[in-house]
């Protein structure tokens, strides 16, 4: 469910600063939730499993719930991060547009 929640602001906000940066809105709501997921899977898949071993197959409830929580976190900050380095670096910037 945070996941979810984390996924559907990434791509509303990734599709509103495309519109304000004259940027195609639908190619980078969806770069930005590939940056999310392939964030999200880093930490999980690359990070965590070697780091827990057994214990990432069998765990508790709650390092299960720390486990979702900071992969979620470590997605949202790639994205940003593309965003700020990547997004940002293209398009017209709101103050130069001629209305």
């Amino acid at each position: 469910m945070i996941g979810a929640l984390a996924i559907l602001a990434i791509a509303v906000w990734f599709y509103r600063t495309a519109e304000r940066h004259s940027l195609p809105p639908l190619a980078w709501c969806v770069g930005g939730v590939i940056v999310y997921y392939g964030g999200f899977a880093f930490w999980m898949y690359l990070v965590m499993r070697p780091l827990l071993g057994d214990a990432f197959r069998n765990h508790s409830l709650w390092l299960g719930l720390g486990l979702d929580i900071s992969s979620v976190f470590v997605g949202v900050v790639g994205a940003t991060f593309f965003r700020a380095l990547v997004m940002l670096k293209r398009g017209t910037p709101p103050q130069q547009r001629t209305f």
